[in-house]
């Protein structure tokens, strides 16, 4: 593994490790050595130091009383709190687009009639994790408010490995895929009571799964 040195060394090695974290790679509660990501690296111990202060400023990782690192393990309060705090942000987020014309909803329409034919087709197929992400991108996009977008997305990498587990399992897919639909559709209808309740049960279940597989982990 190498680092490309188009932005500094330091940024790319921090984009680098960040990734290797929120997706699982680097587990929950492994340390993190900085004489091996040096050499997987291929870069002196200078970049994975800074990288690392960078990553534990933003509460990535602890420091292990030992003079290094390890990778921060997300409690079960976190997760409720981050739970909390999406259903309230998202809340805000149909607010504001439910108010605008249906027909800026087209692209999702697409986004989701094509997962349900892949769905239907092959639920193992990886494509539909990538399409989970391409709706919730585009729906938080769709009500111009940047940078509760932001707070949300920065909140969900926190929780992305867990919330990936949950996407591969076959039936959470069918039922999170469900509520996709039956939510645009309650937008569409301009239904905003009913589409809040929907998206919060939508959120709690999404919470529930992930706690379950992180007992289990």
């Amino acid at each position: 593994m190498f680092i490309e040195k188009k932005k500094s060394i330091r940024s790319e090695v921090y984009e680098q490790l960040k990734n290797l974290i929120v997706t699982g790679i680097i587990k929950n509660g492994e340390k993190i050595v900085e004489l091996d990501y040096a050499k997987k690296f291929n870069v002196s111990r200078t970049p994975i130091r800074e990288a690392i202060r960078m990553l534990e400023l933003e509460g990535f990782v602890t420091p292990n009383g030992k003079g290094g690192v390890n990778v921060k393990e997300v409690l079960e309060e976190e997760v409720k709190e981050i739970y909390k705090i999406r259903i309230a942000l998202e809340g805000i987020l149909i607010e504001e687009i439910i108010d605008k014309n249906p027909i800026i909803l087209s692209k999702i329409d697409k986004i989701l009639d094509k997962t349900k034919k892949i769905i239907n087709e092959n639920n193992k197929s990886k494509e539909i994790i990538s399409l989970f992400g391409e709706f919730n991108e585009e729906f938080y996009n769709l009500s111009k408010l940047t940078k509760i977008s932001e707070l949300i997305q920065n909140l969900n990498t926190f929780i992305i490995n867990f919330r990936s587990l949950s996407i591969v399992d076959a039936e959470r897919r069918k039922i999170a895929l469900n509520e996709h639909l039956e939510l645009i559709s309650l937008i569409k209808k301009k239904d905003l009571e009913n589409a809040l309740k929907l998206n919060k049960k939508h959120l709690n279940d999404s919470m529930n799964f992930i706690l379950k597989t992180k007992k289990k982990s």
